[in-house]
């Protein structure tokens, strides 16, 4: 999604995305063959974003800019903002621009807290061009009811379209192309400036910070760890409680070229309570249907994440007065 004044290239120059119209005609990149051609414009659509900082850079809908430069030798022409899923094109492929910020020449916008963004969909998913650099049209996904039309309105109906089968070029959000994409424009940008400047790093620890919550709220440590094993003293009647970490994604501590925006908490092996002189295993987590707070099975056998706040349901073994003792065993965890 383009914010307003993305300009975008037509047989008769730049226009700014809010003035394009249905039946205007945009210029395309037909990179098969090598060759601009044009194509109509068939729907133009306006939302409003309004940005949730509570969530991550990524997900709060902070808009993307890109410096004027930070491609190319002119490229965009001027600051580019658009919205951080919309796709830059490179090298045959399209990748979505939150998989390029650096902080530095392509970097969250936080000074623009809401703002309207703007679609131009053509009769075929295209590679258009917007501030001299090259990018894609709108493709509906499903989400074209969150869009508004003013001026010519059009009803488009008809099946809702996928990257696999409809995109006017290949989406390509693999750490192999992407990182190699990511570290050019971050050198690009250190040589600019004749320095090393790069995005402020997260605070990594190795410490997980791993602890119980019961259903009344009480914060339980371990009473014991040794190596992988923490073990729990459980008060009587505790039917559940959740198991809590710290927690990070991939995207964050690896960098954005990597497409995993899962939270990871720690990695749960072997689960036992012990009461009353008996030994239960606990696997709900381990099942194809887990409790709430659990990632879904990795291909790691007898193992299953944490998002950092996962539900383990305990059933009646604590009832009647009895004690018991958790023992987990934990396989990986942070940073």
């Amino acid at each position: 999604c383009f914010l307003a004044g993305s300009m975008i290239r037509t047989p008769d120059g730049d226009v700014a995305v809010e003035d394009i119209q249905i039946g205007d005609e945009v210029i395309a990149f037909d990179w098969r063959n090598n060759k601009n051609i044009t194509r109509p414009v068939v729907w133009v659509g306006k939302t409003r974003a309004a940005v949730r900082p509570e969530l991550s850079d990524d997900e709060a809908g902070w808009p993307v800019r890109i410096l004027k430069g930070a491609i190319a030798d002119g490229v965009p022409y001027k600051d580019m903002l658009i919205t951080a899923e919309h796709c830059l094109f490179f090298k045959d492929s399209f990748v979505p621009v939150r998989m390029l910020v650096n902080g530095v020449s392509i970097l969250y916008d936080k000074s623009i807290t809401s703002y309207d963004y703007y679609h131009v969909e053509t009769e075929q998913h295209s590679v258009i061009m917007a501030d001299g650099m090259l990018t894609e049209s709108y493709l509906d996904t499903g989400n074209r009811s969150s869009f508004r039309q003013e001026g010519k309105i059009v009803t488009l109906r008809g099946a809702v379209k996928s990257w696999e089968g409809d995109a006017g070029a290949p989406l390509n959000v693999a750490r192999s192309f992407v990182e190699p994409l990511y570290r050019a424009l971050e050198w690009r940008e250190n040589s600019a400036s004749c320095s090393h400047s790069s995005a402020a790093q997260p605070e990594l620890t190795t410490d997980p910070d791993l602890h119980l919550v019961t259903e009344t709220g009480a914060i339980i440590r371990p009473m014991r760890q040794s190596a992988q094993n923490y073990n729990f003293m459980l008060p009587p009647e505790t039917k559940s409680v959740r198991i809590v970490s710290r927690a990070s994604r991939p995207s964050d501590v690896i960098g954005p070229f990597v497409d995993d925006r899962r939270f990871m908490g720690v990695a749960v092996g072997e689960i036992n309570l012990q009461c009353a002189k008996q030994h239960h295993a606990i696997t709900s987590h381990l099942q194809t249907e887990k409790p709430a707070g659990w990632q879904a099975d990795m291909g790691w056998d007898g193992v299953a994440w944490t998002t950092g706040n996962a539900e383990l349901p305990l059933g009646d073994y604590l009832s009647n007065g009895k004690m018991g003792i958790l023992s987990l065993t934990v396989r990986a965890a942070g940073p």
